[in-house]
C-alpha cells in the first residue's frame, strides 16, 4: 500500500520523467475492478486527457496529485496502486485501471491491487472531496512540531477508548501513515498497539513523535519500503523491523519472540516486552 514515503518517491520520479509532457491519449482502464474508484465515465477521461499537458506532481499524504493542464488534477495512491513508467508500449501491463500515452512514445500505467483510486477532479472538486481532505500537516514538515503533536493528545476527551494504533492511522491520524509504517513507529516508541492513547505518558508521547519522524524520514530517503515498487518497478530500500516474517523471531532489542494479533481490521506485530 502506498504511504507517505512511497508517494514522495513516485511524485518526484513523475516530475523527472513525465512532467511537462503532452498526452496523446488516455484511458480509464481496460479491465474492470470492483475496488478501483473513479470520478467520471470512461469517455470523459479520454476526452479530458487528450492533448493536455502534465503539471508538477506532489505528494498529498499517501496520495499523489498530478495536475493535468490547469483545469484538472489526477489523484492516485493511498491504496494498492502499482504506478509505472514505460519507455514503450511493449512493457504495458495486460490489465490496468489507467493508462496515459504521451506524444514522445512513453507511457504511464496504473494497476490497482486490492483497492485504489484513479480519480480525475477539478480544483473545486478536489477541495470538496472527502477522500483528499488533509488530516493535518505532513509529518515530515516543519509544521508537524512536537507542540502540534501534543495537542492531538490534549484534544482526546476523557474516557475515550481509542488505541495507539487507532490514534496513529485513523483518528486523529498522522497524515500519510498506515499499517505499513505503524509497526516500526510503535516498536521504536515502545508502545503496544492496543494501549489506550489516554494512557500514553508524556515521555512516551515524545518517543512516539520522534519515532514517527525518524521512521518516515529514513523510508523517504530510501525510496519507500522494500515491499513496494517505485515508478520504474524497483523495490524501495527501507526494510521494516516488524513484518509477518518477524512473527516468532527474537526481538532485535531484547530477544523476546515477536507476537502477532489481529486488531482493527489488520495484523499488528509487537514485542510483548519492549511494548508491554
Amino acid at each position: 500500500m502506498i504511504e507517505l514515503p512511497e508517494a514522495l518517491t513516485i511524485a518526484r520520479q513523475m516530475n523527472e520523467t513525465i512532467g511537462g509532457k503532452r498526452i496523446a491519449s488516455g484511458t480509464r482502464g481496460n479491465a474492470p475492478h470492483k475496488f478501483a474508484f473513479y470520478t467520471r465515465e470512461p469517455e470523459e477521461y479520454e476526452a479530458i486527457f487528450r492533448s493536455r499537458t502534465i503539471g508538477e506532481a506532489r505528494e498529498h499524504g499517501s496520495q499523489i496529485l498530478v495536475p493535468i493542464e490547469e483545469d484538472y488534477v489526477l489523484v492516485l495512491g493511498g491504496g494498492g496502486e502499482r504506478i509505472l513508467f514505460h519507455e514503450s508500449a511493449a512493457t504495458l501491463p495486460r490489465k490496468h485501471q489507467l493508462s496515459l500515452s504521451f506524444e514522445d512514445g512513453t507511457h504511464l500505467s496504473v494497476s490497482v491491487q486490492g483497492w485504489g483510486c484513479c480519480q480525475l477532479l477539478t480544483g473545486p472538486e478536489l477541495a470538496e472531496n472527502r477522500e483528499t481532505r488533509p488530516k493535518g500537516p505532513s509529518p515530515l514538515s516543519d509544521e508537524f512540531s512536537y507542540d502540534y503533536f501534543r495537542g492531538l493528545f490534549a484534544a482526546i476527551p476523557e474516557g475515550d477508548p481509542r488505541s495507539a494504533k487507532y490514534f496513529v492511522i485513523s483518528q486523529p491520524g498522522i497524515w500519510g501513515v498506515g499499517n505499513g509504517y505503524l509497526q516500526d513507529i510503535l516498536f521504536r516508541a515502545g508502545i503496544h498497539p492496543r494501549r489506550r492513547a489516554l494512557q500514553i505518558s508524556e515521555g512516551k508521547q515524545r518517543l512516539l513523535y520522534e519515532a514517527t519522524k525518524l521512521t518516515l524520514r529514513q523510508a523517504a530517503d530510501l525510496g519507500g519500503r522494500d515491499s513496494e515498487r517505485d515508478l520504474f518497478n524497483r523495490p524501495g530500500g527501507y526494510r521494516r523491523i516488524l513484518t509477518s516474517e518477524a512473527t516468532g523471531r527474537p526481538c532485535p532489542e531484547c530477544g523476546t519472540a515477536i507476537e502477532k494479533i489481529s486488531f482493527l481490521g489488520g495484523a499488528s506485530y509487537f514485542c510483548p516486552k519492549c511494548q508491554g
